[in-house]
């Protein structure tokens, strides 16, 4: 006996668009996913300002116990703390330079030993 092909069960109109539906979302998630990862310069921005406000937060806190540690200094070497940490609070981003340079000069130094 041969099936009539009018008896095979036909799927639904409506289920194949709630599929179609489905499978447009899917696709436009992933679309959606490649794009960001192929986004670098907007990644990188992403990146930088994060570790930019994780450097902020340490700094604050490196200069919070700094300022504990310079109400036990002796007179003389608070006042020039005092001066030291003022300075920096002004122009942070100075300092964060100096800093780096000096740590890749040691580092440089260190090696060639």
């Amino acid at each position: 006996m041969t099936k009539n092909p009018r008896d095979v069960a036909q799927p639904d109109a409506t289920k194949i668009r709630e599929d179609i539906q489905e499978t447009r979302q899917k696709l436009g998630d992933t679309v959606e996913a490649l794009a960001h990862k192929a986004d670098v310069p907007a990644r990188a921005k992403e990146k930088a300002h994060e570790v930019l406000d994780t450097t902020k937060a340490k700094a604050t806190v490196a200069m919070d116990k700094a300022e504990h540690v310079v109400d036990k200094l002796p007179e003389p070497a608070a006042k020039r703390a005092g001066a030291l940490i003022a300075a920096i609070r002004q122009r942070p981003g100075v300092f964060l330079t100096g800093t780096v340079v000096t740590f890749m000069v040691l580092r440089r130094v260190v090696r060639r030993k």
